[in-house]
């Protein structure tokens, strides 16, 4: 969010937090299938994927609330 808050020299409207959102949950669940399709000792996992879309709405949240202390 950093990147595209300094490259865009304003804030981050709804819309390009939701694509940002998709895209990296989106990002989880294909790492999820191809964990459960190409590796042996690990499997896929729905909670792994709720726990990415924790971390990723955390994130966003943390990054709103201290984006106005950021010297860009």
């Amino acid at each position: 969010m950093y990147y595209f808050y300094a490259k865009n020299g304003f804030p981050l409207n709804v819309k390009q937090i939701m694509i940002l959102l998709f895209s990296i949950l989106l990002y989880g669940i294909i790492i999820e299938i191809l964990q459960g399709l190409l590796t042996v000792s690990r499997t896929a996992d729905i909670f792994d994927v709720a726990a990415n879309l924790l971390g990723t709405l955390l994130g966003i949240f943390f990054f709103r609330s201290i984006k106005k202390h950021l010297k860009i």
